[in-house]
C-alpha cells in the first residue's frame, strides 16, 4: 500500500506504536497497537469506504485468514447489494424507540407508540437483543412465539401479536434506512394468535343489581379502613362505568385539575383528561358522575366547604382516587374481588370469565353501542382504542340486538304479522 493510500485510510502509521502488516497486495491491511494481543483489520470496497473489523485473533496468520475471509464476503454482500456492516437488535431497537418517543413528546406521535415501545423493551429486547439485526431470520421468530408464549403464560391473541409485529417492523425499519439492513433481510411474519374473544360485561340487570347492593354494602366493615375502602370503590367503579376510562394508571392518577365543564349548545358536560396506555387524551362523563365526584369531595374536610364549580375552578393538584385519610391506594383490585363475591356477579356466564375492574370499562362499552347507540368511530375515541378493537371484542353485539335501531321509524300502517 501506497504511503498516500495509507493517509486516506487514517491508519496509524508504521512505528514505534503501531505495527502494519498487508495482504492482498495492501488491499487488507492488519494492525495493532503495540503491547495489544489482537489484531484488526480494515479493507476498502467499491464504494470507496474503509470497513474495519476485529479479527479477535492473537496469532498473526490466523488473523490473515481471518481478515482475507471477512475481505471476500464483504465483497460478495457488496455486489449482492447487501449491507457489509450491521448492529445488533438492541442497539437499533433502542434507536427505535428513542424515535416514538421523541414523535410522542413533540406531540406528533401516535399514541399506539406507547404499546410498541413498552413490546420493545418488555419482549423483543430481551429476546432479540444479542443478535446482529441482518441474522434474524424465520427460525429466530418460531423460536421467539415460543418463548413469548412461556414468557406471558398463555398463547399471546391476534391483537397482541399485531402490536409486537409492528414494533418489531420499526426496529427492522430504523436498521434499512441506516444501511444496517437490506429490506430483502426482513423476515415475513404471520399472526397466527387466537382471535379476540368478547369481554366479560355487566348486562343491564346485573349493573342495576351491583349499584343497588354497593349502597348498603359500601357502609359495612369489620375496620374503619375497610368501610373506607368499599366507599372509595363504590363511586370508583361507577366513575368507571359511566367514562370508559381504563382501570389503573388512566384512572388513578387523575387529579381535580383533570377534571372541568365544557359548553356546548347551552347544555354544559363534564370532561376528563386522562393520561395513560395510549397517551393523553379526553372524554366526556355520563352526567351522573358529578353525583359520585360531590359524594367523593365531601369525605375530606378541606374540599366538603367548596361547592363543586368552585372546586374545579381551582385545578387542584391532588388526586381524586384518594381514602379518607389523604393516601391513594393500590388495593382497589382486591376490595373488588370481595363485592364481586359477596354480590354473586363475580363471572359473566356468557364469556365464562371472572370480572376485573376492567369489566366495568367492557360495561360501558356495551351499554354505549346497545343502548345509546353511539357511533362505533366516537365509541372509539371516548375510550382511546381503534375501531378495530372495538369490532374485534363487541362484535357478537348482532343486528338482532340493535333492530329498533336499524329497522328506523315504521312509515305507515301495518297489519301485524305472527
Amino acid at each position: 500500500m501506497s504511503k498516500t493510500a495509507a493517509k486516506t485510510l487514517q491508519l496509524p502509521k508504521q512505528s514505534a506504536e503501531y505495527e502494519l502488516v498487508y495482504a492482498r497486495d495492501g488491499e487488507v491491511v492488519l494492525y495493532k497497537r503495540v503491547g495489544s494481543q489482537r489484531w484488526q483489520t480494515r479493507f476498502k470496497l467499491n464504494d470507496e469506504k474503509w470497513h474495519r473489523i476485529s479479527t479477535k485473533q492473537r496469532n498473526l496468520e490466523y488473523a490473515k485468514t481471518f481478515a482475507c475471509a471477512a475481505y471476500d464476503k464483504a465483497r460478495f454482500l457488496r455486489e449482492e447489494n447487501l449491507p457489509v456492516s450491521s448492529r445488533r437488535f438492541n442497539d437499533v431497537a433502542k434507536l427505535a424507540s428513542d424515535e416514538m418517543q421523541k414523535q410522542l413528546d413533540s406531540g406528533v406521535g401516535k399514541s399506539v407508540y406507547h404499546s410498541y415501545i413498552g413490546a420493545i423493551n418488555r419482549y423483543l429486547v430481551p429476546y432479540f437483543g444479542k443478535y446482529n439485526i441482518n441474522t434474524i431470520g424465520y427460525e429466530h421468530l418460531k423460536s421467539f412465539d415460543a418463548w413469548r408464549t412461556k414468557e406471558m403464560g398463555h398463547a399471546p391473541v391476534a391483537s397482541t401479536i399485531t402490536t409486537h409485529t409492528s414494533a418489531l417492523n420499526r426496529v427492522f425499519d430504523a436498521a434499512v434506512e441506516r444501511g444496517w439492513l437490506a429490506q430483502s433481510q426482513v423476515p415475513k411474519m404471520k399472526n397466527n394468535g387466537a382471535k379476540g374473544t368478547p369481554r366479560e360485561a355487566f348486562s343491564l340487570a346485573e349493573y342495576n343489581k351491583l349499584t343497588s347492593y354497593m349502597t348498603a354494602w359500601a357502609k359495612k366493615g369489620h375496620m374503619e379502613k375497610t368501610v373506607h375502602m368499599r366507599e372509595l370503590l363504590r363511586d370508583y367503579v361507577l366513575i368507571l362505568a359511566n367514562t370508559g376510562m381504563r382501570h389503573g394508571t388512566e384512572s388513578l392518577n387523575m387529579k381535580w385539575r383533570d377534571v372541568e365543564w365544557i359548553l356546548k349548545g347551552g347544555e354544559r358536560y363534564l370532561q376528563f383528561t386522562v393520561d395513560g396506555k395510549t397517551g393523553k387524551r379526553t372524554l366526556i362523563a355520563r352526567h351522573n358522575a358529578e353525583d359520585y365526584l360531590k359524594r367523593i369531595k365531601d369525605r375530606f374536610d378541606d374540599l366538603k366547604k367548596l361547592e363543586f364549580d368552585a372546586l374545579l375552578k381551582r385545578k387542584l393538584d391532588t388526586f381524586i382516587f384518594r381514602l379518607q385519610t389523604g393516601e391513594t391506594t393500590k388495593s382497589l383490585n382486591g376490595t373488588f374481588r370481595n363485592l364481586m363475591r359477596d354480590s354473586g356477579l363475580d363471572k359473566d356466564k356468557g364469556v365464562k370469565e371472572k370480572r376485573t375492574l376492567y369489566s366495568l370499562r367492557h360495561t360501558y362499552a356495551h351499554f354505549a353501542l346497545l343502548q345509546d347507540s353511539m357511533p362505533i368511530e366516537t365509541l372509539a375515541k371516548q375510550m382511546g382504542t381503534s375501531v378495530g378493537m372495538i369490532e374485534k371484542h363487541y362484535g357478537h353485539i348482532t343486528p338482532a340486538m340493535k333492530a329498533d335501531v336499524i329497522a328506523g321509524p315504521k312509515m305507515g300502517k301495518k297489519k301485524a304479522t305472527a
